[in-house]
């Protein structure tokens, strides 16, 4: 009862507080509460990090720069796979806030859901039951459209005075009520499967009022990474290249873009041409995948405006996560009897990667076709995918 007095005291102080600095915190720079950074390299991992906290990425203004771009970067650096990770951030975000977030989130595309949460419920003094309660609605959610390979993890809520200079009556509160809560997320992690709880022990940088650098961030992904990647080894967590695609949602993903039948661009024009260029290619295309066509928004070598989407090459490509290649359509019975491998142009090559839209739903493809079988590197792929996100920028641009 005591307790809970005290606590009831001080949110009214935390109150009184944050309403003081509130334009003061308004002015701290931070990048955008949605956005994406990648790693380069083959064979990515898909991560989502959502919450507030540590995530929000205080003093930069880019999360390339933040703790999400340098996490990103060294998972790559140990596991040798890219990264690409999707950022869901606000630093009012609580976990009875993000249960509803998470409704709308594709969460079944994620190899890795990496939850960054517990602060507001920290200073807020919110009592420890209801902090597990809010916990498990957020983790069963997770668990229940994520698949059985996904991996979770809750980052604990960090010392306070590694954040800012808070009032000393909250920092000794608050340091005690956050160990209450990490306490908590640690026996409901235990108790799930694919579940890791991340203690969070970071150590005051002398940066004050959030205004961090990117070494700072850099430092603390160094306190996740290790974790992080040591639950996404490639052998282990590598899913079947062929998940279901949700037709209607895919097709109305795609009319909701506006992009079909439209003129040619040169900001795609010159993607196409970079593809064929760097990868040595005859002819090179970006498409996309309407209801039984396969459209060429932009084409280089082909003198196709669109093709029949069955038994199509793209069509096997949308299906997948990562590249899709064929080194010899004429050998192999699912495209022999394509006719743009029975006939002319006589294709033999083929290599795509899917691009997806602004929501995750895969739509179209970057691809590189030859009339001469060939074989396909690492290096190759990597490649690819680079070019497939920078169509990917393109229709974020445009969303």
């Amino acid at each position: 009862m005591l307790k809970r007095a005290v606590h009831g005291v001080a949110r009214q102080g935390v109150r009184m507080w944050l309403s003081s600095t509130a334009l003061t915190r308004a002015i701290i720079p931070q990048p955008p509460g949605l956005a994406a950074v990648h790693t380069g390299g083959a064979s990515p991992v898909k991560v989502l990090l959502a919450g507030s906290g540590t995530s929000i990425g205080f003093g930069v203004l880019s999360h390339d720069l933040a703790l999400a771009g340098h996490l990103a970067r060294q998972v790559t650096a140990i596991t040798g796979r890219a990264v690409d990770m999707d950022i869901v951030v606000d630093r009012e975000m609580t976990a009875e806030v993000l249960l509803d977030v998470l409704t709308r989130q594709p969460l079944e595309r994620f190899d890795a859901v990496v939850l960054s949460l517990g602060l507001i419920e920290t200073l807020m003094f919110q009592p420890v039951d209801s902090w597990r309660s809010d916990l498990d609605a957020v983790l069963d959610l997770v668990g229940g459209r994520g698949g059985d390979t996904q991996e979770v993890f809750i980052i604990g809520v960090p010392p306070l005075p590694a954040l800012q200079k808070y009032p000393v009556a909250i920092n000794l509160l608050g340091v005690r009520h956050a160990a209450s809560l990490n306490d908590v997320s640690r026996q409901v992690a235990d108790s799930r499967e694919r579940t890791t709880f991340l203690p969070f022990e970071a150590t005051s940088s002398g940066e004050t009022d959030r205004f961090r650098s990117s070494a700072t961030y850099s430092r603390w992904a160094e306190l996740l990474s290790q974790t992080v990647a040591s639950r996404l080894s490639p052998s282990d967590h590598d899913r079947e290249p062929g998940e279901p695609v949700n037709e209607g949602a895919r097709q109305a993903t795609l009319d909701s873009l506006h992009i079909l039948d439209t003129a040619p661009e040169e900001r795609f024009d010159r993607i196409t041409a970079t593809a064929r260029d760097l990868l040595g290619a005859a002819s090179a295309a970006i498409t996309f995948v309407d209801h039984d066509r396969h459209w060429f928004k932009s084409r280089l070598g082909l003198d196709l405006d669109q093709v029949p989407r069955l038994s199509s090459f793209c069509e096997v490509t949308i299906q997948r996560r990562e590249l899709f290649t064929v080194e010899d359509a004429s050998k192999d019975p699912r495209f022999a009897l394509n006719p743009v491998v029975a006939g002319p142009p006589f294709l033999r090559f083929y290599a795509g990667y899917p691009v997806e839209a602004p929501n995750g739903v895969r739509v179209g493809t970057v691809c590189v076709f030859d009339p001469q079988p060939r074989d396909f590197t690492e290096a190759d792929s990597a490649l690819l995918r680079g070019l497939a996100l920078m169509v990917q920028n393109e229709l974020r641009k445009a969303d």
